[in-house]
């Protein structure tokens, strides 16, 4: 909108303003007159005119509300058109030339340039001279538009491989899992020696009800034999050089004891979860498990293999030891019943907890008094070892300990599932 047409504008704003103030001005005077007027109540002739003079401001304040928008509206339409002109003209942060190339920010400032440089020379003098342009613009307008035209050089992430190197994230992800919850909830003892021995109770006396007075009765000798176990000694060795262990992160030395230490934690874990299912499986429960067992039939089996437990050596069970696998599917089942004689959650069934063991074969599951089971081992096992090689600029590892675990009663644990 032009300049001429928002100055219209702004003088019948004016002159609507004026008149505005006219009709508050006699409004306010007849109300002045009424007030002045011995019983202060307007005629009907004062009444009507009270009420034309309201309508006509209710009128004037609608028409200059609206001529207040249209001013504002073209001041705002000015500006832009202002700042456009500017933009187009390149005076402002529509085009920037550095010498090095160019920046259009926006369509209008290519237009600009596109139309007053056409190849109708004739034509785009028109548009320029309208719009107040000199042949100095038009030739800076040609120059952007050639530079617009230039392929610059590209630089690709693969040009500056020497500036990124990559991410290493000093972290194993891997399992290194030195576990043996067997092992810890057993009997322990240190392994001094080799082998390793102990008494075991094969006769034991008894008594009996006396039939008559001075006849014998429990008459039964004590018979007691030791029972010998050789320990088997874990190995492992190995020969780091000094620019392995001292040029890694993390450290590769380090990294080969846990991994060896982890390796030992399993291999001797097998070794007491071997001969516990040896000795659980000469004393199978009567009710013993399928692969998809109920919650109903799992209780029922646990039941069982304690009342066996009990059976073949007087000993109450205090554990049920478990596969992974198994403890995983057992985790899944939910009882329908509403009470119990003994509670199940993470803690253990009743009185008896749970001992998830890795050294077990699949599928097992067996009830039992862990304290029947013996273990020894080397004071400090497994003991990392070092020795440095000067001459060669190495270091030769190792990683040692003695191990032997035994059920010190056969009837102290029963299988609740089958053998495999």
């Amino acid at each position: 909108m032009s300049a001429t047409a928002t100055t219209h504008t702004e003088v019948a704003l004016q002159r609507m303003i004026d008149e505005r103030e006219v009709t508050t001005r006699l409004h306010d005077d007849l109300m002045s007159e009424i007030e002045r007027s011995e019983d202060k109540l307007p005629t009907e002739s004062q009444q009507t005119q009270i009420a034309n003079y309201r309508e006509k401001a209710e009128q004037l304040d609608a028409q200059i509300n609206g001529a207040l928008e249209a001013v504002e509206a073209n001041r705002r339409a000015v500006e832009m058109s202002m700042k456009i002109r500017n933009v187009l003209a390149g005076t402002k942060d529509g085009v920037d030339v550095d010498g090095e190339g160019i920046v259009y920010r926006d369509f209008n400032t290519y237009a600009y340039d596109f139309f007053i440089t056409r190849n109708n020379v004739r034509e785009a003098q028109k548009i320029a001279r309208s719009w107040g342009v000199d042949d100095t613009e038009i030739a800076a307008a040609r120059q952007r538009l050639e530079l617009l035209q230039r392929t610059p050089a590209n630089t690709l992430s693969s040009n500056v491989a020497g500036l990124t190197p990559p991410q290493h994230i000093d972290q194993i992800f891997q399992v290194i899992n030195k576990s043996r919850d067997l092992v810890n909830a057993a009997t322990r003892a240190d392994l001094e020696r080799g082998q390793l021995t102990y008494p075991q109770i094969d006769t034991p006396p008894v008594v009996a009800v006396q039939s008559a007075e001075k006849t014998e009765a429990g008459n039964t000798g004590l018979a007691v034999s030791m029972v010998t176990k050789t320990a088997s000694t874990y190995l492992g060795g190995g020969d780091l050089s000094w620019q392995a262990i001292n040029w890694s992160t993390p450290n590769a030395l380090r990294l080969w004891f846990d991994l060896v230490a982890a390796d030992y934690a399993l291999k001797t874990e097998t070794d007491a979860a071997t001969v516990v299912s040896a000795s659980a499986f000469l004393n199978n429960a009567a009710t013993v498990l399928g692969a998809t067992p109920t919650f109903a039939e799992f209780m029922t089996a646990v039941g069982s293999g304690y009342s066996e437990v009990w059976a073949n050596s007087g000993r109450t069970a205090n554990a049920i030891i478990m596969a992974p696998d198994r403890f995983g599917y057992i985790l899944g089942l939910t009882s329908a019943a509403f009470t119990q004689f003994v509670s199940v959650g993470q803690e253990g069934v009743g009185p008896l907890r749970v001992i998830v063991s890795r050294g077990l074969n699949a599928g097992e599951i067996i009830v039992g008094d862990v304290s029947a089971l013996l273990v020894a081992e080397t004071p400090g096992a497994p003991v990392e070892m070092q020795v440095v090689e000067p001459a060669i600029g190495g270091v030769e590892v190792g990683l040692i300990g003695a191990f032997e675990a035994a059920v010190v009663d056969d009837g102290a644990f029963a299988s609740i599932t089958t053998a495999s």
